[in-house]
């Protein structure tokens, strides 16, 4: 009787099954049980407690085994069994008060390389968390509240004032507070950040957000109805559909839509491309994994499972297979390996018990990874580069670094964890990094270039400077109502450039260089036109990659027109020139997606790589080159219509080749080329971010600013100042001045 209604064995459609065995504990004595057929009496009273859980996948054997069960029914110690895995053992102990009945609370979990240890207070709340000696501290107020909470590291947070459950005082460390104020159905209705800025929030009857006004900027507007939620901000609506299960059918972003659709499992089969009635099927096996992904252009993908690996197979027919280590959990495996079809490109891991990557290995080239007794990265060997060792705080932050035998590098943190300070030594110049109350970098200080940032009270940087020897260099963005960049202004200049957002944010004009600019519904350019008009096209195709080119004169002749044809896989495999068709280009791949051939106005092209990836010989018509590497895998020499032959720094840099000497810092920043040869000698500086900031030779010098998404922006040469403008991260124009 103690058993009835434990599950024994489910099996699956696909043949797949769990397996299930259970034990008797005591619970009392004494009790009837009456049946239409009479009376059964059980001299004891027992409970079924979970002994083994087995899942066969595929022909693998996942198992869990507990033993040692306490009087409550909590396990002592678990066992764990799987494929390609030698097995693993936790021990359990658990906080039992029975004077308060706070039952079943996990104490230890301890396994071979890694412990987890909880500590609790009287009533059960947990005041210490500590994983592999990385612990969190926790106290309560008297109704049970979270007062304090003491991360890695001694960070303190405070938590007061508490409504319904919500604390609407939050102090964290650097002088951080966080305040709320709540409403009497325990909703959040503002919220004020560190930096004194206020978002207001509304809710309707079901305690849902109708409203959110953020501190500057267009407040946003909620509306639903039983199958639609409306978002609307300024010009921008955003409306979601759902179907009778509640599932998203289709949404609307502005003009653009997607739809969506369901098996009767609710798994997603199709999800359609923008505006269009074409898009990605997928299919599922009876466990809900997918196995195929077709395409619009009807190229597909597909996934095949076995005993403790998948082979998936791409659009051109190459297959790779995955193998993964496991335990008791189907659902949770670890990759140990992944064969490509080219047995050479094949790469295994190790791990430790932690199921942390210890190894990798491809061909002859291994490398290592080590680890702490928190668990934290302390060391990486790579071939290239020898040993590279972490310092690391007791929060995981890196204190310090040293790769090989070079200098070591130095870190600090605040009480936020964000890096204040970098020393690298030996001449290179530190940086240090001060914050606002957001967590936003407001200066970033070298003796080479100082990076200022301002905000507004959104977030958004509003202001970006580099000041350097004397010389200050200045953007200004500026937003409309929903946070979208419409102008862009240059200081020394005060040029300003336009951009006219569109409804989603994206650019349709750069004034003074570009007047109009079309998109297609994924976000595609589809049409540029300049100040000068000339037009350059983008078309696409089915899987919508750019399917043509076209650069077209102010009357209308074509200056480029490039047709494009590629593989299921996204390869590009022929450039058709609709102007000169001896420019024309035929690519070829091998499994590995690869270029091996590329034939052209050159005439035959061939590449062939070794099993690491590297490129060992290159022929394009008459000129061919072999590529050496030595034994630590790093470009030795290059031989064949050209020559050359390299020399490495402790980095990993190119120290010398083709007779001219480079020379890095301890960031890794090239500062100086030649320094040895006063009439070929270039020097580099670089600003708090490690952008370069300045380029020297020949008596001359070059300041720069780049910014922080390092697009270089402006120039200075003497008086003479370049500015650079870009679509996106395209580069469009530039302005000498004077």
């Amino acid at each position: 009787m103690w058993s009835i209604g434990s599950p024994v064995k489910i099996t699956r459609p696909d043949g797949s099954y769990e397996t299930y065995k259970w034990q008797q504990r005591f619970i009392s004595h004494g009790r009837e049980y009456v049946f239409e057929l009479g009376v059964v009496t059980d001299d004891t009273i027992w409970a079924a407690d979970l002994q083994e859980r087995t899942f066969v996948r595929d022909g693998a054997t996942y198992s869990s085994h507990y033993s040692n069960y306490d009087a409550y029914g909590n396990p002592g110690t678990l066992t764990e069994t799987g494929p390609n895995s030698d097995g693993r053992t936790t021990t359990l102990t658990w906080y039992n008060n029975t004077d308060k009945w706070i039952i079943g609370r996990p104490i230890d979990q301890m396994s071979p390389d890694s412990s987890v240890h909880r500590i609790y207070d009287e009533n059960g709340k947990l005041i210490n968390y500590n994983r592999d000696g990385v612990a969190t501290a926790y106290t309560y107020d008297a109704q049970g509240n979270q007062a304090t909470q003491i991360r890695p590291g001694d960070r303190h947070y405070s938590y007061t004032n508490y409504k319904l459950g919500t604390p609407q005082t939050e102090v964290q460390p650097e002088g951080i507070t966080i305040s709320r104020a709540v409403d009497d159905a325990g909703n959040v209705t503002s919220e004020t950040n560190g930096e004194g800025h206020t978002t207001h929030y509304e809710y309707d009857r079901l305690n849902r957000v109708t409203s959110i006004t953020p501190p500057q900027g267009a407040g946003q507007k909620i509306i639903y109805t039983p199958t639609s939620k409306t978002n609307l901000r300024g010009n921008l609506s955003e409306i979601t559909q759902y179907d009778l299960s509640g599932r998203v059918s289709s949404s609307v972003r502005g003009d653009i839509t997607t739809t969506y659709a369901y098996d009767a499992y609710g798994r997603v089969t199709f999800t359609s491309d923008p505006n269009s009635s074409m898009g990605t099927s997928y299919q599922y096996d009876a466990l809900g994994r997918v196995i195929r992904i077709t395409h619009a252009d009807g190229t597909y993908q597909s996934t095949a499972y076995g005993f403790a690996h998948k082979v998936v197979t791409d659009e051109r027919g190459n297959s790779t297979t995955y193998n993964y280590r496991g335990y008791g959990d189907p659902e949770k495996l670890s990759l140990m390996s992944f064969q490509p079809s080219d047995p050479a490109a094949s790469i295994t891991l190790t791990r430790n018990a932690r199921e942390q990557v210890t190894s990798v290995t491809q061909g002859s080239f291994t490398r290592h990874y080590g680890y702490n007794a928190n668990g934290y990265l302390i060391s990486v060997s790579n071939p290239e580069t020898g040993d590279t060792v972490y310092g690391r705080d007791i929060a995981g932050n890196m204190t310090s670094k040293q790769v090989g035998q070079s200098d070591i590098t130095t870190y600090t943190y605040d009480g936020q964890n964000r890096q204040t300070a970098i020393d690298y030594a030996q001449g290179t110049p530190a940086i240090k990094n001060t914050y606002n109350k957001q967590n936003n970098l407001l200066i970033a200080d070298s003796s080479t270039g100082i990076r200022s940032f301002t905000y507004n009270p959104a977030g958004f940087v509003i202001m970006e400077s580099l000041s350097i020897e004397g010389k200050l260099f200045e953007l200004s963005y500026a937003y409309d109502e929903n946070d979208r960049l419409k102008s862009l202004t240059y200081n020394p200049s005060g040029r300003i450039v336009e951009y006219a957002p569109d409804v989603l944010g994206r650019p349709t004009m750069v004034s003074g260089y570009v007047s109009n600019i079309a998109y297609w519904p994924n976000g595609m350019i589809k049409q540029v036109i300049y100040a000068n008009g000339t037009t350059v096209s983008y078309e696409q195709n089915s899987r919508l990659w750019p399917a043509s080119f076209n650069i077209t004169s102010p009357a209308g002749v074509d200056y480029l027109k490039s047709m494009y044809d590629y593989d299921g896989a996204g390869n590009l495999l022929t450039i058709r020139d609709g102007v000169d068709n001896n420019m024309d280009r035929t690519l070829a791949y091998d499994s590995l997606d690869r270029l091996v051939s590329a034939d052209g106005f050159w005439g035959l092209g061939t590449l062939a790589y070794d099993g690491v990836g590297n490129l060992i010989q290159k022929t394009f018509g008459n000129s061919s080159l072999t590529y050496n590497y030595d034994a630590q895998n790093r470009l030795a020499s290059v031989e064949g219509q050209r020559t050359a032959s390299m020399n490495y720094d402790a980095y990993g840099n190119v120290s010398s080749s083709s007779g001219n000497a480079y020379l890095y810092n301890n960031a890794s920043n090239l500062v100086c080329v030649n320094c040895e040869s006063p009439d070929k000698k270039v020097e580099y500086q670089y600003d708090g971010l490690n952008q370069r900031s300045s380029v020297s030779s020949a008596g001359s010098k070059i300041y720069e600013m780049q910014d922080a998404n390092g697009s270089l922006r402006m120039e200075l040469e003497g008086d003479q100042l370049t500015e650079y403008f870009y679509l996106g991260d395209q580069r469009i124009a530039q302005q000498v001045n004077p």
